[in-house]
């Protein structure tokens, strides 16, 4: 837990930082959002905080995944690149509002996006939503707990 403790060591930069990666590698933020609910930061800030580093660490994903990964994992049958497309345009907006939900895979799904070329300014209204929804989710679902955890242990 050495990673951890130097991320929750500097507040709310360590969770913007922690965010930032975990969007791309999956690192959970968790242990880091409990110990700064605990030590009493404010959870809007915490929230904040957490919704802007996760759509710049997507942001990121989606541009490794457009000019580096698509370069590197080029289609062999033009067909089967034409379905991809395909699947991508019809459930891809799916995909990317779930895909936070999703442990490992879902970090991946912005890279995927950008192999696919998915518009960038319709990724980024998708991915946002998804990353608020899930950013405040989980710091509600936290909170909620370190209450009914302290509750438990008077």
């Amino acid at each position: 837990m050495l990673l951890f403790e130097l991320f929750y060591a500097y507040g709310l930069m360590g969770l913007f930082a922690i965010s930032v990666i975990s969007s791309i590698i999956p690192i959970p933020t968790e242990f880091v959002i409990v110990e700064l609910l605990r030590v009493g930061e404010n959870p809007e800030i915490i929230v904040i905080t957490l919704i802007a580093g996760s759509i710049i660490g997507a942001s990121l994903g989606y541009l490794v995944g457009k000019y580096e990964l698509q370069k590197l994992i080029p289609f062999h049958m033009e067909e089967r690149e034409k379905e991809v497309h395909m699947h991508f345009r019809k459930y891809g907006a799916a995909l990317l509002l779930v895909s936070p939900w999703i442990p490992l895979i879902g970090d991946l799904a912005p890279m995927v996006a950008g192999i696919e070329n998915y518009e960038y300014r319709r990724f980024l209204i998708v991915i946002s939503v998804a990353k608020i929804i899930k950013s405040t989710g989980v710091v509600y679902l936290l909170m909620k707990g370190i209450q009914w955890w302290t509750l438990f242990m008077k």
